[in-house]
């Protein structure tokens, strides 16, 4: 079932009037119901997937949680005695995590890369009797289950917090169940946090007016992002990739460019749409955006882009990575080698450069994904070594508070965004590396004329639509980045006022989804991750 069908929206239309008046004592419990019937409607047979992330690392959690409390319970024991215990304890507590993630982390990679290793490993002469093309295209034709690895990270993630005694495990397994699956979320993220949505989704609700009105608004916004913007770009964006060497190069550049606002477009619409949903049952999501085409550098590009991924990373394997005992050592060494000053980067370096390789590759299989990874983690680290000069150079040529400057990094750090989605979107690295060659070494306009134009397929109306589109985003972007209230503006204008606004939106949301006109896909790009 697609979140943008009419089908969907009649579904949670039924779910919010059972939410609040027939459901409201087991409130949860109809949304782990209608979670788990939202999966089985998109394919029956991935339900096991959840089932085993859920399963394993409910009972892991519980386990763990039991090793807690039996650590606490040592404080009465005398001091040798309590070391040894513990230490056996925390040895215990460390296999039961590890052997989750593993369990966990291999069904995911089962999906996302056994065709990809398994076609690098058929290239080797030792291999090459066991390889078959065959086997391979099976492999890679592997329909992925929905939002697998949003699922598994948001539970490993709770496993992982409970491991570090940041809160007890949750007894109830089909509580749990809800956090895993709570179905708005489970597409495409955001990845969410156990004591973010415990509350929220335990507590018995109340309608709430601001709820619904925030909710509908947030849907429709997320609906003008993917129907009229992102599937509006869809077929220039294809035309561009698929016959690049027929275009001039700042046609290609162009193109690029466009497919950067496309899968934003696409993502962010998305996101807005389930958190939107979410809100009509009063439980607000992580963000998950937050104006990324104002960021001033490539590091802060990634703290605005796809943000609870960002944090899940940083928090669980960036710190692990950077304090632990072997990245200890290489600092000692680096700052007894190269001085202070300069050794001690080399551990956030390498750590820094481990996250964004995760990045790429978290993308999907394949060296495009791969160079994706290597381009943003190594230009964030050159960045993180120059800073110090590059705000000496800003103070001494007074440009730390200039408004043309900031303009320029605004603009410096979208050309590094748009060739590093020249990896991303190309059908592979090498097709990524010749368009990237192609743009530069025909870098014109030759060509450009109403013909071309007409010949992405867009109809005069089309382009009407995508630039209306673009210029509410881009309105709304300027308003949030100047941090406007939004929800104190409408409710100044009055309950009328805002009862007609929604009935025009309601409107607008059913003509919207149910007559899609030109390019329609109900996918989401990142649906399948």
């Amino acid at each position: 079932m697609s979140i943008i069908s009419l089908p969907f929206f009649i579904f949670v239309a039924a779910l919010v009037f059972l939410y609040y008046n027939v459901f409201r004592k087991k409130s949860w419990l109809l949304l782990l119901i209608a979670s788990y019937i939202f999966y089985i409607l998109n394919n029956p047979v991935n339900l096991i997937y959840l089932l085993v992330t859920t399963l394993t690392v409910y009972f892991g959690a519980r386990k763990i949680d039991e090793l807690n409390t039996k650590v606490n319970d040592l404080k009465n024991l005398g001091k040798e005695e309590r070391a040894s215990i513990k230490q056996k304890l925390e040895k215990d507590k460390k296999s039961i995590l590890t052997l989750v993630l593993i369990v966990n982390f291999a069904m995911l990679f089962v999906f996302k890369y056994s065709g990809f290793v398994y076609g690098i490993l058929g290239r080797f002469s030792f291999f090459s009797g066991l390889y078959s093309q065959s086997i391979h295209s099976n492999l890679i034709n592997i329909i992925q289950p929905l939002g697998i690895s949003f699922f598994i990270f948001q539970a490993t993630g709770y496993m992982i917090d409970v491991y570090r005694k940041k809160f007890p495990a949750e007894q109830n397994v089909f509580k749990f169940a809800l956090f895993v699956s709570y179905f708005p979320q489970i597409i495409q993220g955001p990845i969410g946090r156990w004591n973010e949505l415990e509350e929220q989704f335990f507590t018995e609700p109340t309608i709430n007016y601001d709820n619904i009105r925030r909710g509908i608004l947030t849907v429709t916004f997320g609906l003008i992002k993917k129907l009229i913007v992102a599937n509006g770009l869809a077929p220039i964006v294809n035309n561009i990739f698929t016959d690049y060497a027929n275009y001039a190069g700042l046609v290609v550049f162009g193109g690029v460019m466009l497919y950067g606002i496309q899968i934003y477009a696409d993502f962010s619409g998305g996101i807005d749409i389930v958190s939107g949903v979410s809100q009509l049952f009063g439980i607000n999501l992580a963000k998950n955006f937050s104006q990324p085409f104002f960021s001033t550098s490539l590091a802060d590009f990634w703290r605005r882009w796809h943000i609870s991924l960002g944090t899940w990373l940083k928090d669980y394997v960036f710190y692990s990575l950077n304090f632990s005992k072997p990245m200890s050592k290489l600092n000692k060494w680096a700052r007894k080698k190269f001085g202070a000053k300069f050794g001690k980067f080399f551990s956030i370096a390498i750590s820094t450069f481990v996250i964004y390789f995760i990045v790429g590759i978290w993308h999907g299989p394949g060296f495009k994904y791969i160079a994706f990874g290597i381009w943003n983690g190594t230009i964030i680290i050159l960045g993180l070594l120059l800073e110090e000069f590059y705000e000496n150079f800003k103070k001494k040529h007074n440009l730390t508070n200039s408004f043309w400057h900031k303009i320029w990094m605004i603009i410096r750090t979208n050309l590094l965004v748009v060739i590093g989605r020249y990896f991303t979107r190309a059908s592979g690295y090498t097709v990524a590396k010749n368009m990237l060659k192609h743009t530069f070494a025909n870098f014109n306009l030759n060509g450009v004329n109403r013909a071309l134009i007409a010949g992405f397929g867009v109809s005069k109306m089309g382009y009407v639509k995508i630039l209306i589109g673009l210029i509410i985003m881009m309105i709304y972007g300027i308003l949030a980045e100047r941090a406007f209230d939004f929800d104190g503006f409408l409710d100044k204008k009055g309950k009328l006022f805002n009862e007609i606004l929604i009935f025009v939106i309601v409107v607008f949301l059913v003509l919207s989804v149910v007559y899609q006109d030109g390019y329609v896909s109900s996918d989401f790009i990142y649906r399948q991750y």
